[in-house]
């Protein structure tokens, strides 16, 4: 059967806080801002950020075994090496998976990217540690639950009893595990027995309130001490939150791809995509990666495609 696309869904856990910047400053309580959904205010990680590190990570992998690929296989487009302009070569796994363009022809790539939404977020309580998340984000895998804004629902504590979410303070509607048997499967059992469930007005706020904000100074090289007006504060996703995002593999044999391509599938593509995946646990996705930030554990890898985990 020639299917059209196959895709997947992929769940992750950040090792590391995540820092995907806006650019630039801004006035505010933090100087370097993250990305965040428009609508909802929450912070996501770009599918250009996902994309960008996956390619560049994949031809590394593809550099290990053939040291004959070109760096501008990695880009996928013309750059100066050494004042020489170099072209992609347009038939290795890396332009064919992620797209290249040169001077001739160009070939848009076979593995599309969403962007890496929060499924449940880390937030420190009186019980220790707990995850929160709320009923739109639990509606996109089939999880229908309700709650009233002033509410939440927990299996944490008992029923009508009240728990802080950082500094907010919320009665327990039900006391009740959120994810039925067989749904989410590859999230930790401890997280999942740890969830709390609030509304979606409320859940914008508490992300917010609860990110990872640091500050950091440059240091003057000679003196060893401070710069003046070198002091800068940034925010980023924190460690321990779950999030989740699709890749879309596209079927080779409807694109003008080499011959060695025609025999492919969706499944092959989404194996390249897998390459590159694997090293988002050791060298990260966003900036300040040699400050601590970045890593990302992708949670069901060498898996079937077709909503996987859905």
């Amino acid at each position: 059967m020639n299917k059209i696309y196959e895709q997947k869904t992929y769940f992750a856990m950040a090792l590391d806080p995540i820092h995907i910047g806006t650019g630039g400053y801004r006035l505010g309580r933090v100087d370097n801002t993250i990305v965040r959904e428009p609508g909802s205010n929450v912070p996501k990680i770009p599918g250009t950020s996902i994309e960008g590190c996956v390619r560049t990570y994949s031809y590394y992998k593809e550099k290990e075994k053939d040291m004959g690929i070109k760096e501008a296989c990695a880009v996928g487009k013309k750059i100066k090496i050494k004042g020489c302009e170099k072209q992609p070569c347009g038939k290795c796994s890396v332009c064919i998976t992620y797209g290249y363009t040169t001077d001739e022809k160009s070939l848009h790539g076979m593995a599309q990217f969403s962007d890496a939404k929060i499924l449940f977020f880390p937030v420190h309580s009186m019980t220790g540690p707990v995850w929160v998340t709320c009923p739109s984000i639990l509606k996109e895998f089939n999880i229908n639950e309700t709650i009233p804004e002033d509410k939440m629902k927990t299996s944490v504590i008992e029923k009508s009893k009240k728990l802080n979410l950082g500094w907010l303070y919320l009665e327990n509607e039900e006391s009740k595990s959120l994810i039925p048997d067989g749904k989410l499967d590859k999230i930790p059992k401890e997280i999942k027995d740890r969830l709390v469930l609030v509304s979606d007005k409320l859940f914008s706020q508490i992300v917010n309130s609860n990110l990872e904000v640091r500050t950091s100074v440059a240091i003057d090289p000679t003196t060893g001490a401070a710069e003046e007006g070198a002091l800068y504060t940034y925010e980023a996703i924190p460690r321990a939150t779950i999030l989740w995002f699709d890749v879309t593999a596209n079927n080779p044999q409807n694109f003008c791809v080499p011959t060695e391509w025609k025999s492919k599938n969706p499944d092959d593509v989404i194996q390249e995509v897998e390459k590159g995946l694997k090293l988002f646990e050791f060298l990260g996705v966003g900036g300040m990666a040699t400050r601590g930030f970045g890593r990302l554990n992708i949670l069901n890898l060498n898996e079937g495609g077709d909503n996987n985990g859905k």
